[in-house]
């Protein structure tokens, strides 16, 4: 990983909370849940989709979780095609929501240009949070208050990209790890590190190493302007950037959905983390506590989080589920 700089502005000011959007990842194929889904529904529902806790699909969850922050007009949750009519039953309260679709599931690098393009399209001073959609997060305030610090800090620190990092319990080997390096900034919050390296899915004598030394789990929940975004991308998936500048400047016109599915057909897929993240030298960490997070990617972890779960229930909040049509 480079070296990180982070040159400070002259005057520290605290951003418009009515900067803020937030875009949601849901477009992806929640594969490795699909055993769980199958015998839930009948079929293969991709996990954010799936109501697992108190009538709430992963979806709804995590759209509650960030609305004390930012408002549904502000919202943007990415979703595959096929799952679009299902995205809009289960977000109808959240009334002002934009959902945007994906032609094919081209992984997170284009997952996030996408609604990214949305975004600047009507804000281009934005700042933004990008959130997951298949977590669990017992108690959601450290985490809002996390945001709020990331999104003072990506003013005063320009051009920087702050990680949500969890403080961890026990030497996690399935999950990816952040090793936080100097202080970011004096007049920051002494939470916020640099990032040193990622780890991803450590062996277990590695992962006890990294415990030790005070590395956090790797949320993926990342803030920061939605312009430093945008020229991350640009440096690290040049090819992809080019593509979705075509289609920023068609947004809300005639012929945009036909210039999407032609980009998604000529595009390459291209992961975030290890395309971007893993070779940007402008990116911090801050560490969160008390939040009792869980990445939702294996059936086992569910069941540590919510012992005692018993119902069955639809993903439109119903006792049963059919499969969208095709």
């Amino acid at each position: 990983m480079s070296q990180a700089r982070f040159p400070t502005a002259p005057v520290p000011v605290v951003d418009d909370p009515q900067r803020l959007w937030a875009i949601v990842l849901a477009a992806g194929d929640g594969k490795r849940l699909a055993p769980l889904t199958r015998a839930l529904y009948g079929w293969e529902l991709p996990k954010q989709f799936a109501v697992l806790h108190r009538g709430r699909s992963l979806l709804q969850t995590t759209v509650d979780r960030i609305a004390p922050l930012v408002p549904p007009e502000r919202t943007v949750v990415v979703v595959g095609r096929a799952h679009g009519a299902l995205a809009r039953l289960q977000l109808a309260e959240h009334r002002g929501v934009e959902i945007v679709a994906q032609p094919r599931n081209l992984d997170t690098g284009p997952g996030i240009l996408l609604p990214l393009s949305h975004v600047l399209a009507h804000d281009p001073g934005a700042s933004v949070v990008v959130l997951p959609s298949d977590h669990y997060v017992a108690d959601p305030r450290p985490l809002l208050s996390a945001v709020r610090t990331a999104v003072e800090t990506s003013v005063r620190v320009e051009e920087l990209l702050t990680l949500l990092g969890v403080v961890p319990d026990h030497a996690e080997t399935d999950y990816g790890w952040i090793v936080p390096g100097p202080r970011v900034d004096p007049g920051t919050d002494e939470r916020l590190r640099g990032v040193s390296r990622f780890v991803e899915k450590p062996s277990p004598l590695e992962a006890q190493h990294l415990l030790r030394l005070g590395a956090l789990w790797n949320t993926s929940i990342s803030i920061s302007r939605a312009s430093t975004y945008w020229d991350l991308m640009r440096e690290h998936l040049p090819v992809q950037a080019g593509l979705f500048e075509k289609y920023r400047l068609q947004i809300d016109r005639p012929g945009q959905e036909r210039l999407l599915d032609a980009l998604y057909a000529a595009m390459e897929s291209a992961n975030f983390s290890r395309a971007v993240l893993e070779r940007a030298g402008n990116l911090a960490v801050l560490a969160i506590d008390g939040t009792g997070w869980s990445d939702w990617g294996r059936p086992e972890r569910i069941l540590q989080s919510l012992k005692g779960l018993r119902r069955r229930i639809s993903p439109s909040g119903g006792t049963t589920c059919s499969r969208p049509a095709r």
